[in-house]
């Protein structure tokens, strides 16, 4: 399954964001009840390094003890808006990680991008909490998450909202944001998690 993500992204961090965030959403658009999930996302790279070294995001998500693949294209942003390609794979009867990922190499390569001799290059643990939103023309979701990313020996604890348009006019999802925007007056995030992964690791 192939789509392009359309995203923008709101720093979590200040005390009370994730209120003043929902409190907006509430008063600006019909919204599903919340779901809570827990997700682990192992991200992977070959034994050569391309896949990063492409700005290429390759990952395996276990998420209520379901496994699925990922594969993401650079990241374009555009008027302030995330955008790329990606791939989505489920890996059926897997039942760890080791299994998803003898399942994912398995297929040797996927869009061009060599699967063999992967290896986990950092582990992102997020406690997400998501609403469907319903505004004009547009469905999105938003997620509310707090996340803690792991390499290696070093580790980061972040909080971040995403709204994510899954259907609709761009039009009308630019004006969702610019109203969530002036109501709840966050600061917007212009790095996705894998860029800011990749930047605790290069970390001295």
């Amino acid at each position: 399954m192939s789509n392009v993500e359309k995203e923008v992204k709101w720093n979590a961090m200040p005390r009370g964001a994730f209120v003043r965030f929902e409190r907006a959403l509430a008063q600006t658009a019909v919204c599903s009840s919340p779901k809570e999930l827990s997700i682990t996302d192992r991200y992977l790279d070959n034994a050569s390094g391309t896949i990063s070294s492409q700005k290429i995001a390759l990952r395996i998500r276990r998420q209520q003890n379901k496994f699925e693949a990922t594969l993401k294209s650079r990241t374009a942003l555009v008027n302030g808006w995330a955008k790329r390609r990606e791939w989505t794979r489920p890996l059926p009867k897997a039942r760890s990680f080791a299994t998803a990922l003898q399942k994912l190499q398995e297929m040797g390569r996927w869009n061009g991008v060599n699967l063999n001799h992967l290896k986990v290059r950092f582990v992102l643990r997020n406690h997400r909490k998501c609403y469907g939103v319903y505004f004009k023309k547009v469905m999105c979701e938003a997620a509310l998450d707090r996340y803690v990313v792991t390499a290696g020996s070093k580790r980061q604890a972040r909080r971040e909202i995403e709204l994510e348009l899954k259907q609709g006019p761009e039009k009308d999802f630019a004006d969702l944001v610019n109203r969530l925007q002036r109501a709840c007056s966050l600061q917007r995030v212009e790095i996705s998690k894998v860029a800011g992964a990749e930047k605790l690791i290069n970390e001295k």
